[in-house]
């Protein structure tokens, strides 16, 4: 029913409808109407018998204002531990021992970098977001009677969510799909206890399956195959060996439709990330509209979809743990700590400071702050002394590309109004927040794959040993040009896949990851 009464324009409802067999368990309304500020029309919700929403809506704007609504009806709880979590505030609900986590949270710079990228954005991909958290707003306003239960026992109430903090979650989603920078912890870590020369005999060797053959430098590249590790006496030093991230992995493919029984392409995806827990990371939806179909799934917290299909493509994403990570060693100027050194250039630190809000019992209110100052380096934030496992006396800086490369686009949301694999191909030349294998399909029968992300060229030809700063010359020279990222466009063996292997072959011109998945994955 449409509604032209000048009096509720932008206040349509939300009609929701329950399919027979639903087994929803929560306490939100699920059928009849919701009153919703802000829609431009009347928008229907249904859900099916595992409880998942099917939108339909006139317009993407009311689809994305919808889209949130129905999120914070199913992952309020969820999205809120995401969005503290990202900015550093879980001290807040877990008290003193969450500390150290909010401290290498705002180390980091997750919302402190969110707010520079807010600030970049275009009308349209502000509008993106912002649409999305209308409707998640407009449950946390107005909807508190039907909030999870969880708040109640964790003793906290949901607020409004803000731009910046959407895109905070989303920077975590990508600083957790990293893994480089564990990888130089441990190099860092091995180098200090036993020496370049020894460390570098465990050095991780990757191997792209496609390559007939590969051979060893035996002067610089690793032994692996040959490993003694009878100098390995402390026992600790086993524990940098932990190689459980290899234990797991995505993976996603597409066929070409010459190999398929229907004449058809085909996409599969089965992306490993936490699976097992409830609620999963991922949350499944779809959304229709009068020209466009879409159903997958997306983060809570964040707009859009980066696995699913539309009326006329399909895509899915694997981890490509392309190396958008380095650490740094310092040198604290002797003559004051308060600077560091470029080779003969004394630098001040950039020093910050931050409140965090401690949840204490004993405290007046319940809560106590207490502030903790963050030091930058040119290259970015100082991380010795707030990263897990970086046991070392020395001042080591990191420095993440997502920080380094941002535009007023985000990139994904074009993937959904794609039609053809070039696209797509676009919308990604823009998504340099994370990087991931994506492959893709369209109805015209073609198949791709791309990665996403801009990766630095550095002057050292690898990223695998933090860089030892002796001078002003920065070692990041440039990025790796768009279109010599890996991919591949209909190839002539009919498929493309992935699974978190290395993807680039020997003849790769630039250094791309030095941690990948084994080779028989």
């Amino acid at each position: 029913m449409r509604y032209s009464n000048p009096m509720v324009f932008l206040a349509f409802f939300i009609t929701f409808m329950i399919l027979p067999g639903c087994a929803a368990l929560n306490t939100f309304q699920k059928q009849g109407q919701i009153r919703l500020e802000g829609l431009h029309g009347p928008v229907t919700v249904m859900r099916d018998e595992h409880g998942m929403a099917y939108i339909y809506a006139d317009t993407i704007d009311d689809a994305l204002m919808a889209h949130g609504f129905v999120s914070a009806q199913d992952r309020l709880f969820q999205m809120e531990l995401t969005r503290l979590f990202a900015t550093g505030r879980i001290s807040e609900l877990a008290g003193e021992q969450a500390v150290p986590l909010d401290t290498r949270m705002r180390t980091l710079g997750f919302l402190r970098n969110a707010r520079k990228q807010a600030a970049l954005l275009n009308d349209e991909s502000r509008m993106f977001f912002e649409r999305y958290l209308e409707g998640v707003n407009a449950y946390i306003r107005n909807h508190s009677d039907t909030y999870p239960l969880e708040f109640k026992l964790a003793g906290i109430s949901p607020t409004a969510w803000s731009v910046e903090e959407s895109l905070a979650v989303m920077y975590l989603m990508s600083w957790n799909s990293a893994a480089n920078i564990d990888t130089e912890i441990i190099t860092q870590m091995l180098i200090e206890k036993v020496g370049i020369d020894k460390a570098r005999e465990i050095f991780p060797i990757n191997i792209n399956p496609d390559d007939a053959a590969r051979t060893v430098d035996s002067q610089n590249a690793p032994h692996t195959a040959t490993l003694d590790l009878g100098f390995m006496n402390a026992p600790d030093l086993y524990d940098y060996l932990d190689h459980s991230m290899l234990q797991i992995g995505s993976n996603n493919w597409a066929v070409g439709p010459q190999s398929s029984s229907n004449g058809r392409p085909i996409v599969a995806n089965d992306p490993h990330i936490e699976a097992n827990i409830l609620p999963g990371p991922w949350y499944p939806v779809g959304i229709i509209m009068p020209n466009v179909r879409i159903v997958g799934a997306g983060i809570p917290g964040t707009p859009g979809m980066v696995i699913g299909r539309t009326n006329n493509i399909a895509f899915g994403v694997t981890n490509s743990y392309a190396d958008a990570q380095d650490l740094y060693v310092e040198t604290v100027d002797p003559k004051d700590p308060m600077r560091y050194l470029e080779g003969p250039s004394s630098i001040p630190f950039t020093m910050l400071t931050e409140t965090l809000k401690i949840k204490d019992k004993e405290a007046k209110g319940g809560f106590r702050t207490k502030d903790i100052t963050i030091k930058l380096t040119r290259r970015g934030p100082v991380i010795s002394g707030a990263m897990p496992r970086l046991e070392t006396q020395k001042v080591i800086s990191m420095r993440w590309a997502p920080f380094e490369t941002m535009g007023p686009r985000i990139g994904v949301d074009g993937i959904l109004t794609a039609k053809t694999v070039y696209e797509i191909r676009e919308a990604l030349r823009e998504t340099n927040f994370i990087m991931l294998n994506f492959v893709f399909a369209d109805t015209s029968g073609n198949i791709g794959w791309q990665t996403s992300g801009k990766i630095p060229i550095r002057s050292s030809g690898d990223g695998t040993v933090p860089f030892i700063v002796k001078d002003s010359i920065d070692n990041w020279t440039g990025w790796i040009p768009y279109e010599e990222m890996p991919q591949a466009y209909n190839p002539e063996r009919g498929w493309v896949g992935t699974c978190n292997h290395l993807t680039v072959s020997k003849n790769y011109p630039y250094y791309y990851t030095s941690f990948a998945s084994p080779t028989f994955r």
